[in-house]
């Protein structure tokens, strides 16, 4: 599943390099991420009613905060949603809280393969969380995602990501949600190296 996975984004930056087809990579990204992280949660081993509860609480929760977020400016600074992700509901992508989703459990799954203790897992996670927005905020303008009206996103922006994070992090640790997904793992580190090309690429060229 790893392999494929790179694969996968491989034509996926050879859709955004090639002028040619950089709008149709454009227009397809969010059903393409839709489809990855729909292929993470089908290997999920272990779905009961707590599981699911929590997934939509969350999901729900980090697009209501996406909204607030957008609206005032007051959360993560002042930006907007550009049409990469697709379909928007009060200016946010309907995908936005799925992508949180698949961000909290992936990277506590990352998190609990490097320690079982609890507050260490919540905070590696959280972590992994920040560093993950750092790097694709380098390529959010350029693959149309989101911007910001500033040239870099300010400092309240990655506080509130780590801050939303820990929240979050702790929930699916309180609840004894397993997170041990293989595929979930693979996919943050292959998104990650993926968003570093495409800022390395876009910086050369």
């Amino acid at each position: 599943m790893p392999l494929n996975f790179v694969r996968f984004y491989v034509i996926g930056f050879a859709l955004f390099a090639i002028p040619l087809t950089r709008e149709f990579f454009i227009n397809i990204t969010a059903i393409t991420l839709l489809f990855v992280i729909g292929i993470v949660f089908y290997y999920h081993q272990k779905w009961n009613f707590k599981t699911i509860a929590l997934f939509i609480f969350i999901g729900i929760s980090t697009f209501v905060l996406e909204i607030f977020g957008v609206s005032g400016g007051e959360i993560f600074g002042i930006y907007q949603y550009d049409n990469g992700l697709g379909l928007k509901l009060f200016e946010t992508p309907l995908i936005i809280g799925l992508n949180w989703l698949f961000l909290i459990y992936a990277t506590q799954s990352i998190a609990g393969t490097i320690s079982s203790m609890p507050i260490i897992r919540i905070l590696t996670a959280a972590s992994l969380m920040l560093i993950y927005d750092i790097v694709i905020e380098t390529v959010a303008p350029i693959m149309r995602m989101w911007y910001f009206n500033t040239p870099y996103p300010p400092f309240k922006n990655f506080i509130a990501w780590f801050l939303a994070g820990l929240v979050f992090q702790t929930g699916l640790v309180v609840f004894k949600i397993d997170t041990n997904n293989k595929p979930a793992r693979a996919l943050i580190f292959i998104q990650i190296g993926f968003f570093l090309l495409i800022a390395l690429y876009s910086l050369i060229f």
